[in-house]
């Protein structure tokens, strides 16, 4: 899975949650610009977990404040599962 295939997944999971702009959300792209509250923020974070096997704890949601934040993460916890 590369970064490419995991934005597209956040892009998608935003679209789900109807997200205005969420198909031409880029990684420099914020939670704040997008309009995205905590409450769809802990939706995208359940789909990312679904989509991808993996558990996203609350603790490692501190500092993700922008698109690419959240790729890097779900690219971060995918790689230490594959390790584990």
């Amino acid at each position: 899975m590369n970064e490419q295939e995991i934005l597209e997944q956040v892009r998608s999971a935003l679209a789900q949650i109807k997200v205005a702009g969420a198909e031409t959300a880029t990684m420099e792209s914020s939670w704040a610009d997008l309009d995205v509250d905590s409450l769809d923020l802990v939706e995208v974070v359940r789909i990312l977990e679904d989509h991808f096997g993996i558990e996203i704890v609350d603790e490692k949601l501190d500092g993700v404040a922008t698109v690419g934040d959240a790729v890097r993460l779900v690219e971060d916890i995918s790689q230490e599962g594959a390790t584990a």
